[in-house]
């Protein structure tokens, strides 16, 4: 598959998804299952991807794949690549409304402000009532 292809995406071992949640996948609930979301940090900065499990000889639970796009979120001033990263569990409202995605990214953002409005107009008709 293309890089674009698992932009959102961090590529890890099962024995690395067990120690950054805690359990095996096939112990997880059904919606962890379905989207387990890892945040990776590094130089400072940190970027929220899905996980997805790959089996690769000589990749064990210590590595990582990323996709070039999102190394390259990850680069210091100077742009130099990352060696060491933290992975650990992330959050769902952060891979969301920076997803590398624009068609996901742009309609949690636009849906958001839409609720806003809704909830300004929302107290407004209310007070005009009164």
């Amino acid at each position: 598959s293309q890089a674009s292809d698992v932009d959102g995406e961090v590529l890890m071992t099962n024995a690395c998804y067990s120690e950054v949640f805690g359990i095996p996948k096939k112990s997880a609930k059904n919606s962890a299952k379905r989207l387990s979301i890892v945040k990776i940090s590094a130089n400072g900065k940190s970027i929220h991807r899905s996980y997805r499990g790959i089996t690769a000889k000589g990749f064990d639970k210590n590595f990582v794949a990323l996709s070039p796009n999102s190394i390259m979120l990850l680069n210091d001033s100077e742009g130099n690549q990352p060696q060491k990263v933290k992975v650990s569990k992330g959050c769902f409202v952060p891979f969301y409304w920076c997803h590398p995605d624009k068609s996901i990214r742009i309609s949690v953002r636009m849906g958001l402000l839409s609720l806003v409005l809704g909830l300004i107009s929302l107290i407004v008709s209310i007070m005009s009532l009164f």
